[in-house]
């Protein structure tokens, strides 16, 4: 009996300890901009499936702020005026695109990258490498980039995929392309490099984060953490 009670408060403590330390990075999550893909009439929705293929496409595109650090995740394409008023979304945060330390993405598909030049003094962080000016430096599996905030491989859709993990007050959140949509949208990703290890690194994710920012939708609770 007594040591299922020590067992018992030992969790407590350590959840307790968990949410604390949450708490006390300050990190916070935002999502600026909610992606989607979108088909045309006519035209086929998968890319590289025929040469006449077309689609509206738009990155899920992300705000992370925390201890010395303000990061924009996924700084791609967006329908015209978008990008405007993220931009006076962050002004009115008291952030301009020169403040802003980082931009993380979760693949090197274009779609997720065309506005990165938006940000001159951002550090771009991806899966396995930190860039700044012309210094490229490595950084190994499970980075953490600031207190609360790390780059974990998660390879699948691209053999480059990574997420990034962001402890909040919340929860966990899970930036992360290894799915596209809300409610675990596509079930089957239909441009898996990776099949089978898309399925290993959505294991790794469900397992860890409690709040999902796919690629291109909106953030949904990960229903499998309690």
């Amino acid at each position: 009996m007594n040591s299922i009670i020590v067992a018992t408060l030992t969790f407590l403590w350590v959840l307790g300890s968990a949410v604390a330390n949450a708490e006390n990075t300050g990190n916070r999550v935002s999502v600026l901009s909610s992606g989607y893909v979108q088909p045309i009439e006519g035209k086929e929705l998968i890319p590289g499936a025929r040469t006449d293929g077309s689609r509206k496409v738009a990155s899920t595109i992300s705000l992370v702020q925390g201890k010395d650090i303000i990061l924009i995740a996924d700084p791609g394409m967006a329908a015209p005026g978008v990008w405007d008023r993220i931009l006076t979304q962050l002004q009115s945060k008291g952030i301009e695109p020169k403040n802003v330390t980082h931009v993380f993405i979760s693949h090197h598909h274009p779609d997720h990258v065309t506005q990165l030049g938006l940000f001159p003094n951002a550090t771009l962080v991806d899966f396995w490498g930190i860039y700044k000016d012309d210094i490229w430096s490595d950084h190994p599996d499970n980075y953490e980039l600031a207190p609360g905030i790390k780059v974990i491989r998660t390879p699948g859709h691209t053999n480059e995929d990574a997420s990034l993990l962001v402890e909040t007050a919340e929860g966990t959140y899970a930036l992360t392309h290894l799915w596209w949509g809300p409610n675990f949208y596509p079930e089957e990703d239909p441009l898996a490099e990776d099949p089978h290890g898309i399925k290993k690194s959505r294991e790794l994710v469900l397992g860890k984060a409690d709040w999902i920012i796919p690629g291109h939708g909106a953030a949904f609770k990960n229903p499998h953490r309690k």
